[in-house]
C-alpha cells in the first residue's frame, strides 16, 4: 500500500525560498542570525527545503551547511543594527492591564 504524501505548499514557505533564492542570486553578503543567538557571516550559495548553504565568499570551495530550522532571522550584511534585531526581543512592559469580565453575583 502506497500512500501518497500531499503536501500542502503554503505562502510562507513561497516567500522564504522567494527570499533566499534572491540572496542566492545576488551573492550579496548576508548575516544568519541562528535561535540560539549566534550570528554567520557570509554569502548564501544554495537553498532547499531544509538547509541553506552559506559560503565565506563567493569562490569559497566548502561552504557549510546551516539547517533552516536553526535560522532566526537573515539581514544583509551592510544593513544597521536596529534593523538585524530579532523581533520580539523588546523588554516586556511592566504591567499589562488584563480584562476580567464581570460575573453575575448567585442569589
Amino acid at each position: 500500500m502506497n500512500k501518497k504524501e500531499n503536501r500542502v505548499d503554503r505562502p510562507s514557505r513561497k516567500l522564504q525560498h522567494q527570499q533566499l533564492s534572491t540572496h542566492s542570486a545576488s551573492r550579496k553578503p548576508v548575516v544568519v542570525h541562528l535561535s540560539s543567538g549566534t550570528r554567520l557571516h557570509g554569502v548564501i550559495v544554495a537553498a532547499d527545503n531544509y538547509m541553506v548553504l552559506l559560503a565565506g565568499g563567493p569562490d569559497d570551495p566548502l561552504p557549510q551547511v546551516v539547517y533552516k530550522h536553526a535560522i532566526a532571522v537573515i539581514t544583509p550584511a551592510h544593513a544597521p543594527e536596529a534593523m538585524a534585531s530579532v523581533p520580539g526581543a523588546e523588554s516586556s512592559p511592566e504591567f499589562v492591564s488584563l480584562y476580567i469580565p464581570r460575573t453575575r453575583k448567585r442569589r
